[in-house]
């Protein structure tokens, strides 16, 4: 049986040739590149050439990369060092109930400190936040926002220019998690106006392991750990020369867009929504046009979450309920609660997200298998379609699953 991947938000596979860039790096004897001698300067060599391709996708400054161990700890970076960093200047920082964990987290670290307050902002049904709501909370104390400008759940973008904009005339530190942006749509620092941005390599077929925070040129941050002078003494450790170097070949095949592949997604995420729309007891979770093209978040009614991935599994589709961060904790989603969706629909969802490696006459074939598990999965727990909505669910959602609204 032929299996779909189908959860390149989770990890996309390694190039064959980014592989080809890392692998001679392996062989021989590759130095510290903290290292005076011969070895050792080859290794910086790599780091250097690869700070500079990157800076250069950016349209930044090599001085402005930061290498990490990826996007867990490049997040931790900018939002603790920002707020650390920055903290005499005041000590409220903003962010959105629907980020990653990894931003998340840090925040609720900082506010468990007592040494700061987090303004948590709404998002609307949609999944985005209002810019008027982030105007409104900022006050003269507040330092740092932190926004992702695409959710890895829903896919959902936010008005990234909309929010620079508020935090540059409020004079915030604004950053944020692009990680699942990169390659899909333009990272534009100048437009965005953000302070800091982290990324990934393994989200656009690089090496796991390697990741980035670009921090524009004078913004004070305090670095998370102590051992070295590493990457202008903003994070110690010794850099992974073969990962970076991995990294760096994965922006250069991967890190623009390819509008005419974009659209490819966008019609193929469409026309999976119309075929699973017709099941009855389903509904999309996220705006369906300011979302990535490769991301469909659909949730099943009358169905049990891990009951239904593991089905799907069984049928061939590797898919995900949404952050893989969760792994082996299948649970209604915080972005989905923050969002408004009832748990009786949020607890069985599923995450589409292709790449390239999908076909257009693959879409058949998927939507065939879902809806065959889903029926089966229903029949087992004897549901059936006239019983879409239990009578916890608010009539604002029943108008909407009645009318099952779909976009052409």
């Amino acid at each position: 049986m032929q299996r779909f991947y189908l959860d390149d938000n989770a990890t996309t596979g390694l190039d064959p040739r980014v592989r080809a860039v890392m692998e001679p790096l392996f062989v021989g004897h590759l130095g510290n590149p903290s290292s005076l001698h011969a070895e050792g300067r080859r290794a910086r060599g790599e780091i250097d050439v690869a700070r500079d391709s990157i800076a250069a996708w950016l349209k930044a400054k090599p001085s402005e990369i930061i290498f990490t161990s990826g996007g867990t700890e490049s997040c931790n970076l900018a939002v603790q060092g920002l707020a650390r960093g920055n903290s005499g200047r005041g000590r409220h920082l903003i962010t959105a109930k629907t980020e990653h964990h990894a931003v998340l987290h840090a925040f609720h670290g900082l506010e468990k400190s007592k040494d700061f307050e987090v303004t948590y902002l709404d998002v609307n049904a949609d999944g985005l936040i209002n810019p008027d709501d982030l105007a409104r909370a900022i006050k003269s104390e507040t330092i740092l926002v932190s926004i992702m400008s695409a959710n890895n759940e829903t896919g959902v973008c936010q008005d990234m220019i909309k929010i620079g904009e508020i935090c540059a005339q409020k004079g915030v530190l604004f950053h944020t998690d692009a990680i699942q942006s990169a390659g899909k749509e333009l990272l534009d620092l100048k437009g965005w106006q953000v302070s800091a941005l982290s990324l990934t390599a393994h989200k656009i077929h690089g090496p796991l392991g390697a990741g980035l925070l670009w921090l524009k040129a004078g913004v004070p941050i305090a670095r998370l750990m102590e051992g070295g002078s590493h990457e202008n003494e903003r994070r110690p450790g010794t850099e992974n020369a073969p990962a970076i170097a991995g990294f760096a070949e994965a922006v250069r095949i991967f890190g623009n867009i390819n509008p005419s592949e974009s659209q490819r997604q966008f019609r193929w995420t469409e026309r999976l929504w119309r075929e699973l729309n017709l099941l009855g007891g389903v509904r999309r979770n996220g705006h369906s046009q300011e979302r990535l093209a490769n991301t469909l978040n659909i949730s099943f009614l009358g169905l049990h979450g891990e009951d239904l991935l593991i089905a799907l599994d069984l049928a061939g589709l590797s898919v995900s309920s949404g952050s893989a961060c969760l792994v082996g904790s299948v649970q209604p989603s915080h972005v989905l609660a923050a969002m408004g969706v009832p748990d009786e629909w949020a607890s069985a969802t599923v995450r589409f997200s292709i790449g390239s490696q999908i076909r257009d006459e693959d879409c058949d074939e998927v939507a065939r298998r879902v809806r065959q598990v889903v029926n089966h999965q229903r029949a087992l727990r004897g549901w059936k379609p006239d019983q879409v909505l239990p009578s916890t669910i608010n009539s604002s959602i029943q108008q909407e699953i009645e009318i099952c609204p779909t976009v052409s």
